[in-house]
């Protein structure tokens, strides 16, 4: 069985420069300029965290118009939908996770639940493939992972400096957890991964570069 592992944390964002302020100053940490998604009309904002992985903030590119496409019509990362809308309208969310696969065209085909579609995607001069809805919602709003496959050796976090900041645990939350776990004992996950019972929800557990844990959960940076 091949082992797949996680790539990243994605963290969606009404605004991205207020957002990323927001969560530099929870964090004690700098995000890195990311760059523009031509195709999805987003843009974004990186930070490494060990090994292989990073997070992302993400929103809809003011600048930029989702392309015209028959089969595609909104966002990914649920982005264009009115419930997730409604949740960044308030503050920076933790939206889902992405793990790195080395073929993404079996693996999305006999990983137990519906994935999305294979597309390619391109920021800059990196391209990748990734599994996309045709609506751009998440599976099971997230607690499932996307699936990424990156051309050999070419990976973002090759050229981004280390920030100090650890993932700790990912806490995933779901009504039927059992289920949840199956899946993803079938993807073999590599990973800090703990599966709890509770409605669909994520949560990143953090180490800051003051050795503090702190949790990026659902509503965490809410100004009272």
């Amino acid at each position: 069985m091949t082992q797949t592992i996680i790539d990243h944390l994605v963290i969606g964002a009404a605004e991205l420069d207020k957002a990323t302020k927001q969560i530099q100053s929870f964090i004690k940490a700098e995000f890195l300029a990311g760059g523009k998604h031509p195709l999805m009309a987003t843009h974004n904002r990186l930070i490494k965290l060990q090994k292989s992985i990073y997070m992302e903030i993400i929103a809809a590119d003011p600048s930029a118009s989702l392309p015209r496409s028959p089969i595609r019509k909104n966002r990914w990362f649920s982005l264009d939908s009115r419930a997730t809308q409604k949740r960044l309208s308030h503050a920076p969310q933790p939206l889902c996770w992405v793990v790195a696969v080395n073929n993404i065209e079996q693996t999305s085909m006999h990983c137990g639940y519906n994935p999305g579609n294979v597309i390619e995607m391109t920021r800059g001069n990196l391209k990748w493939k990734i599994t996309v809805s045709e609506n751009g919602d998440l599976p099971e709003s997230g607690v499932l992972p996307i699936l990424i496959e990156w051309p050999k050796g070419k990976h973002p976090t090759k050229t981004m400096p280390e920030s100090n900041i650890f993932l700790e645990k990912l806490n995933l939350f779901h009504p039927h957890p059992s289920g949840i776990k199956h899946i993803l004992s079938k993807l073999n996950i590599n990973g800090p991964i703990r599966v709890n019972f509770g409605e669909p929800k994520l949560q990143f557990l953090l180490k800051t570069p003051d050795n503090i844990s702190v949790t990026f959960s659902e509503n965490c940076l809410v100004e009272p």
